[in-house]
């Protein structure tokens, strides 16, 4: 270690109190947390992210106090990573690796509140505001959010949604989207700007425009007609167009990079406006089972081009994983029912810090796993019987849930409808999908089983559970398998080779193969359960050049974390959004220093972009 460089470390550590000290004049001594054993929930993740750079996770109890911390977090020069609900997969919002620099992970997690605007037709979503509580707000109005309860996790943010560009099930709405937002941006002389486009007037200086902005004291029909937009209205276009050679969405995209949509991380997102929808009035949802892969590529392309109206959700899951879900996902399943969203999370927590003892104390890590797994025999199936039968006795299997009762407009005059959405009136759609599919399925190999409004919850909730079902699965046979490797990638929209066939000298590295997506979207979640021995990362580059000559784009909706490498627009973008370098470095496997030193992108940053 060179003279500078041990006086650099002995000042930092020389700071650090320093630093607690103010931040915790600011949010309280008990939202600093500094013990490992209270930081792991935040700074551990969907992935293995060990990392001793974190010197505290700061829990800000409102949005100026939020607002004062990461301006003192500038003033120590220390890296940030904000986090809403830490439930990605891949890494998003935790640290992981080595830093230049001391870290602090600012939680959200008390920074709730939804604010209605237009009579409910756009909304204020604050730091903490999840889809579930979106959910709740809304139903009694009759609107619902842009996206609902995911594959993947339980109780994600809104804000979370909007800065990782996700996606999910919805197939009418595409990528969450905004254009207006408030959020601070480090600028290039590491002073913190907030940035303003929520098309409301809040007030000339930060602290009253984010006190205002908390409490709701504002005009909620100032500036309705801003010419931002505050969802992607032309996703449903671009679904429809399925003799493309490009995707319909993933997280690379340029066309949905824009502010805080996109960011991860790379801004500080105080609040964003998004629409809402209507509720329709009646939907119905089908279950479609075939041993053909052909039936659903022809049903998804004769669907797309068809007059009928786009379905709500059309969601694909093989055997593999249905099997799976009903061994390894009867608890989660039961918990998704009875449970609320918050208290899902909170065991979530619970369970990570379980984790932190067990491996302290040198026990299993996969003990809870273990314990859940033996209770479950005595949980009632994941399924009802009647659904139970079809999914265990075909390789493939689609849920296509369709609706009555929207209005044409698609809600609030901004994001229109195609001609194709607009021809069927109120009651039509239900009866012309289901006479579609039965005609469709006596000519083609399958079956279809209308579902209750019970067994279509449990449909949903099973299919919700899955990728939980697969974790515990692999934790639990790790004696017979090597690492899991996960992917979700966009295909091309015209693609028919959807039903992957690996190379042979992939294959014979795998033990297991797992899939399931969003079908009409053509987005798809894909797992490997390695063989023992399997070198991981050799196994996943040659896989992704085995995407990339199937033109597949990845990821497709989960970000980039710290898996996959941001493409150069997302490597540009980050650049631009977050000019020193100073939060979530490292995103995207992008660089990690100060000022982006060694970085290969060499454009020059327009600080005028904003």
């Amino acid at each position: 270690m060179t003279p500078n460089a041990r006086e650099m470390s002995e000042s930092r550590h020389e700071q650090i109190p320093r630093l607690l000290t103010a931040l915790a004049i600011v949010v309280g001594t008990t939202n600093v947390l500094t013990k490992p054993s209270q930081q792991q929930s935040y700074v551990q993740g969907a992935i293995e992210a060990i990392t001793d750079a974190t010197v505290a996770v700061v829990i800000p109890h409102s949005l100026v106090a939020l607002w004062r911390v990461i301006n003192i977090c500038a003033a120590f020069d220390v890296i940030i990573i904000a986090q809403a609900a830490n439930t990605g997969l891949t890494g998003g919002s935790t640290p992981n690796g080595d830093y230049d620099r001391p870290l602090v992970v600012i939680s959200m997690q008390l920074l709730g509140g939804v604010h209605l605007l237009n009579d409910a037709a756009e909304l204020i979503a604050l730091p903490a505001a999840t889809l579930q509580q979106l959910e709740s707000t809304l139903a009694p109005l009759g609107r619902e959010p842009h996206s609902v309860l995911g594959s993947s996790c339980v109780g994600a943010s809104v804000i979370g949604g909007i800065c990782n560009s996700s996606g999910g099930m919805l197939v009418q709405r595409g990528p969450a989207y905004t254009e207006m937002a408030l959020f601070a941006r480090r600028n290039a002389s590491g002073a913190f700007e907030l940035i303003n486009h929520l098309g409301l007037d809040l007030g000339s200086h930060p602290e009253e425009i984010l006190e205002n902005l908390q409490a709701g004291t504002f005009n909620e029909n100032l500036n309705s007609t801003n010419s931002k937009a505050c969802t992607n209205h032309r996703y449903q276009h671009k679904v429809r167009d399925c003799e493309a050679e490009t995707p319909a969405r993933f997280n690379n995209d340029p066309n949905g990079l824009y502010e805080a949509s996109g960011s991860a991380g790379k801004v500080i997102v105080f609040a964003v406006r998004v629409a809402t929808f209507a509720k329709p009035k009646r939907e119905q949802t089908f279950y479609i089972s075939t041993n053909d892969a052909d039936t659903f590529t022809t049903l998804r392309q004769q669907w797309l081009k068809s007059e009928l109206k786009l379905p709500v959700l059309a969601e694909y899951m093989h055997k593999d994983y249905n099997n799976i879900t009903m061994h390894y996902g009867r608890d989660t399943c039961l918990s998704m029912r009875l449970l609320t969203a918050n208290k899902i999370g909170s065991l979530y927590r619970m369970q990570a810090k379980i984790g932190y003892y067990l491996d302290k104390w040198h026990l299993p890590k996969t003990l809870p796993d273990r314990i859940l797994q033996m209770t479950s025999r005595f949980m009632p199936p994941s399924l009802p019987a009647t659904l139970t039968t079809q999914a265990l006795s075909y390789n493939y299997h689609l849920i296509i849930k369709v609706a009555d009762g929207f209005v044409n407009d698609f809600d609030n005059g901004i994001n229109k409808n195609s001609d194709k959405d607009s021809n069927k009136t109120d009651g039509e759609n239900i009866a012309a999908a289901q006479d579609f599919l039965q005609n469709y399925l006596q000519q083609y190999q399958g079956t279809l089983h209308v579902c209750t409004e019970l067994e279509s919850q449990s449909l949903l909730i099973f299919r919700s559970a899955a990728t939980a079902a697969m974790f515990r699965y692999h934790n639990l046979n790790q004696d017979k398998f090597g690492e899991l490797l996960s992917t979700d990638i966009a295909l091309p929209r015209n693609a028919v080779d959807w039903d992957e066939t690996l190379p042979e000298h992939l294959q014979k590295q795998v033990s297991k193969t797992f899939y399931l997506g969003h079908f009409f979207c053509h987005v798809m979640h894909q797992d490997y359960l390695l063989k023992p021995k399997t070198n991981a990362k050799q196994f996943k580059d040659e896989l992704l050049v085995f995407y990339d000559q199937r033109h597949i784009e990845y990821p497709a909706e989960h970000n980039v974390g710290h898996v996959y490498p941001a493409k150069t627009e997302l490597h540009y973008f980050y650049k631009k959004l977050d000019p020193t370098n100073s939060l979530n470095p490292g995103i995207g496997q992008t660089e990690k220093w100060k000022n982006w030193q060694s970085s290969p992108i060499k454009e020059k940053l327009n600080d005028e972009y904003y």
